[in-house]
């Protein structure tokens, strides 16, 4: 990982089409000790740093303090 050294993991990345560009979502995990400054900061970053690759629409990243959890924002789908 090269964005922060504060970034211990990657936990998730996901991608998908809009149209001819991407929306893209990153999960990555720092430690829970860290600042809300800091977390917030290395986010936004890279945040940006992904919306400025050419295909790249939007980009989403979520924090996260560890990676040994259920899965977040999980839908049941009824057919």
């Amino acid at each position: 990982m090269t964005h922060s050294p504060l970034v211990h993991q990657i936990d998730t990345v996901r991608a998908y089409h809009s149209g001819p560009r991407l929306i893209v979502e990153v999960d990555i995990v720092m430690d829970p000790q860290e600042t809300l400054q800091a977390t917030h900061d290395i986010a936004e970053e890279l945040q940006t740093k992904l919306e400025s690759l050419p295909n790249v629409e939007r980009a989403y990243v979520h924090v996260d303090y560890e990676t040994s959890h259920a899965p977040e924002h999980f839908l049941k789908k009824e057919l």
